[in-house]
């Protein structure tokens, strides 16, 4: 699974078979609802959430050979984060599916903890994870105290 006890974020790598270009990618990411965030991209929510969960669905990290790159650079690589244990369960439906559009239209494999998955177990993966804290903490993922427990962890 992984080493952190509030599962904050769910990594996903997007392989991609041939390099893309900067162009080609801003236009297919603000088609897919991407702000571009000076040199990465992010998925904003659909509405306003609380002021303690995360502003965005899905962060954006690029990938070029094995280096991080920004958006203005070619790449053979997306990882795609989620935010589950700041944002509300209502936006792993939608995370699920993004992570399907991106590998659709940029003809990427999903990757989760180093292995092959498809869209179906990126969402089981990610209802274990909220299981796992409502479990464990008695919170459900977005929950306020979920917030303070993990800044009074790192405090």
């Amino acid at each position: 699974m992984n080493d952190d006890a509030f599962h904050q974020q769910v990594k996903i790598h997007l392989p991609c078979q041939k390099a893309i270009e900067s162009g080609q990618m801003n236009r297919i990411m603000k088609e897919l609802g991407a702000k571009l965030y000076y040199d990465t991209y992010a998925f904003p929510r659909f509405e306003n959430g609380p002021n303690w969960q995360s502003e965005t669905y899905a962060g954006v990290h690029l990938f070029y050979d094995g280096s991080e790159v920004s958006a203005q650079d070619s790449i053979d690589t997306i990882l795609l984060v989620y935010p589950l244990a700041t944002i509300g369960s209502e936006y792993m439906v939608p995370f699920v599916k993004l992570t399907k559009k991106l590998a659709s239209a940029f003809d990427c494999k999903l990757v989760l903890n180093d292995s092959l998955v498809s869209s179906k177990d990126i969402l089981l993966h990610c209802e274990k994870l909220a299981s796992d804290l409502m479990q464990n903490w008695g919170e459900e993922p977005g929950s306020k105290y979920l917030r303070i427990l993990i800044e009074e962890q790192y405090a």
